[in-house]
């Protein structure tokens, strides 16, 4: 049986031997594949890089424009001690080209991780995407970082019954693209988790879709049989769909924590749903801000199947000059029309619902906890401790919803944002 000590020293030999055997691969535009893939001999191509590295090795890429005749898939997986490190080399932009060729089919993006495991994207930008831009399939410890798209036929960045998968600080523009003429149809969300769990999805940016020519195209989704996942400072904007989506659709969805994102501009705010009759489980939304989002800020949906809605809160957002474009009944700054039979526990507390065409909506549901809001303008539900009074923003006007000293507000129904350690929140 082997001591604590033993099992320390060993485990540290080991990691030793893994830096010691990493290898580093270089790819530039002037290169050759027939290379040695060192610096002063790089590869030409990223597909070269990613059928060799292996566990512990980082891959250099060289400003420039790619243009793969193939999808990029990594050969081999990392380890939790020796990832496989993708990585943009400083001075100037990596950009990987699709052309609008590839990928050949719609299972796939330009970058392509499929059964792979601790392998991470850093500071690639794909453009030109026939589907998705990078696509994590069947996947564990995956983090896409500092990356950017634009212009994917389908999600910028895909990540499908994948686990412990991290995507930060990346930045998704004109994604689900696809033109209607494109025989496959539902081209997903700007950013996609479909049955993922213990996964984070923050600091990204995602915005400028401004036109619906194929069905799909909300900002970040977490959906299906997604669980214990992360979804925070965030900024989605200018989409002509809705925001932020947490559908259940038809499986089961359980823990999803939606907090500190900046919603704009968008068709909607943030929308949780069971489209096809799922069940969606301990739904928390707190600390986000939503303005000027034309059919509604929140929304507890029961539309199509209506599945089941429950343990839900909604609590600390700030809802502002939501509701003046969509249909009669959305109108809002918060509408709660789940009202499937087994539905439960719905919570909607210090909230600030400010100027929107109508500050909440329900259809009167037992289960809804709705108290010490803040409410400024026509509500057609009251709710109970309810503070009626202007908000007093630091300037509304500019898009500026800090509370003023003396904001009826403070400590009672707070609507500001969280901030993580370095003070950083969403910028409008």
């Amino acid at each position: 049986m082997k001591t604590h000590a033993a099992r320390i020293v060993i485990g540290a030999l080991a990691l030793l031997t893994s830096v010691a055997t990493a290898a580093e691969y270089f790819v530039a535009t002037g290169g050759s594949d027939a290379n040695a893939g060192t610096a002063g001999s790089p590869f030409a191509t990223i597909n070269r890089a990613a059928a060799v590295a292996k566990a512990g090795d980082t891959v250099w890429i060289k400003p420039g424009t790619y243009q793969p005749a193939e999808i990029i898939r990594p050969a081999q997986s990392g380890t939790s001690t020796a990832p496989i490190l993708y990585r943009a080399q400083p001075g100037g932009e990596v950009i990987i080209d699709g052309q609008l060729n590839l990928p050949p089919k719609s299972s796939d993006g330009v970058f392509t991780i499929n059964k792979k495991s601790w392998i991470i994207l850093d500071g690639l930008r794909v453009i030109n995407s026939h589907w998705f831009g990078i696509y994590v399939r069947g996947s564990t410890d995956v983090i896409v970082r500092n990356c950017s798209t634009k212009n994917t036929y389908a999600s910028g960045i895909f990540c499908g019954s994948s686990t412990n998968v991290q995507v930060l600080n990346n930045s998704v523009q004109l994604a689900c693209t696809a033109p209607k003429s494109t025989p496959i149809k539902n081209t997903q969300e700007c950013i996609t988790m479909a049955s993922c769990s213990n996964f984070e999805v923050a600091y990204n940016t995602v915005f400028d879709r401004p036109e619906d020519n194929n069905n799909g195209g909300e900002g970040i989704d977490t959906k299906s049989a997604c669980r214990n996942g992360k979804v925070h400072h965030n900024l989605v904007r200018d989409l002509i769909r809705l925001g932020i989506y947490c559908d259940a659709y038809m499986k089961q969805l359980d823990n999803i924590e939606i907090y500190a994102n900046t919603v704009h501009h968008c068709a909607s705010g943030i929308v949780v749903a069971c489209e096809e009759g799922g069940t969606a489980r301990g739904v928390s939304i707190h600390d986000n801000l939503i303005y000027d989002c034309p059919r509604l800020g929140i929304r507890l949906a029961g539309y199509l199947k209506n599945g089941a809605v429950q343990d839900v809160t909604v609590h600390q957002n700030t809802v502002v000059r939501c509701g003046f474009g969509g249909s009669a009944w959305e109108n809002s700054g918060l509408l709660v029309e789940a009202d499937n039979p087994t539905n439960r526990n719905f919570v909607i507390r210090n909230n600030i619902f400010a100027d929107n065409r109508n500050q909440i909506r329900t259809k009167g549901q037992a289960y809804v906890t709705i108290d010490h809001n803040l409410l400024h303008g026509a509500s057609l539900v009251p709710g109970k401790n309810t503070i009626v009074a202007d908000p007093l923003f630091v300037n509304a006007r500019e898009n500026d919803f800090r509370l003023s000293p003396g904001s009826p507000a403070i400590g009672k129904a707070v609507g500001q944002q969280l901030s993580d350690k370095t003070g950083h929140q969403p910028k409008p």
